[in-house]
């Protein structure tokens, strides 16, 4: 297969219609119908079944399209490990955060490294970590919390306590005030449930759900209620005004691990390595 067809196969995948594909590509609908024909045939498999609505891939097509990113990915690395020879950091650096992440370190971040590297083009995408595991083959770099990436270097990059956070002088009133719950993954919303339950002896029952953790500590700042925060959000907390409580459950902290997720050759672009090294430095303080 050429280049152009492991795109072809990409676009349709994520656009699911050939009138879609054809346009993402600059190129006619009876074009992209007839190479997906051909390249069909050359698999002697079909790719997608097509419906009225949209293209559904098959079985066999979910393979021929991951390869196909495969291929996609290490031609653009490639060329990027060609033009790194020329002594500059420069090339793009595809980036996939999970959303605290994005809220907290990232700016710090990324101001050092478009300082220091400003020929680098940077894409990045902040969502869930469900997401960006998901979208993983997207990312030179993957930032998620709690879990690691199946088939990729794993390195933990920190691991957070958390606390459970009130206004002062409210103590005795707990079970009034609303709970505020952002929104995270089912594992760990499962051991905030664990712990709440043991401390209140009473069903799990947040009143009050963000999609955003910034918005949840806003609402606790402004008094609405109650929360638990990760270790990154709470350091500024005012202690004066709030009462902040490690969070344990069944006699363990609860804690929270954060990893950098990549291939291992992916560290041969000097975009790539320079920005892990620089995101450790800033968790270190440095």
């Amino acid at each position: 297969m050429k280049i152009d067809d492991y795109r072809l196969l990409v676009a349709l995948d994520e656009e699911e219609t050939l009138r879609k594909a054809a346009e993402t590509l600059y190129i006619s609908q009876p074009a992209v119908s007839q190479r997906l024909k051909t390249i069909e045939n050359d698999w002697g498999t079909e790719i997608f079944i097509r419906t009225k609505k949209k293209l559904i891939v098959t079985t066999h097509g979910e393979a021929i399209i991951n390869h196909a990113r495969k291929m996609l990915k290490e031609e653009t690395n490639l060329k990027e490990m060609i033009h790194s020879s020329e002594g500059v950091v420069n090339g793009n650096l595809s980036i996939g955060v999970s959303s605290l992440i994005g809220q907290t370190l990232l700016p710090v971040v990324l101001e050092r490294f478009v300082h220091e590297y400003p020929n680098v083009k940077i894409q990045l995408q902040v969502g869930s970590s469900t997401r960006i595991i998901n979208n993983r083959h997207d990312f030179h770099v993957s930032v998620i919390r709690g879990t690691k990436i199946m088939n990729l270097h794993n390195e933990r990059l920190m691991q957070e306590k958390h606390y459970f956070i009130y206004p002062k002088g409210k103590k005795d009133v707990l079970d009034t005030l609303p709970m505020i719950e952002f929104q995270a993954d089912p594992v760990y919303l499962k051991e905030i449930e664990q712990w709440y339950t043991e401390l209140f002896n009473k069903e799990y029952a947040p009143q009050i759900k963000t999609d955003q953790i910034a918005t949840c500590k806003a609402l606790l700042l402004s008094g609405v209620g109650m929360t638990v925060l990760p270790e990154i959000v709470a350091e500024d907390i005012d202690h004066g005004e709030f009462e902040v409580k490690l969070v344990e459950a069944h006699g363990q902290e609860l804690l929270r691990e954060t990893y950098i997720s990549y291939e291992n050759d992916i560290l041969s672009l000097p975009q790539v390595s320079a920005f892990i090294t620089l995101l450790k430095e800033v968790v270190n303080g440095v």
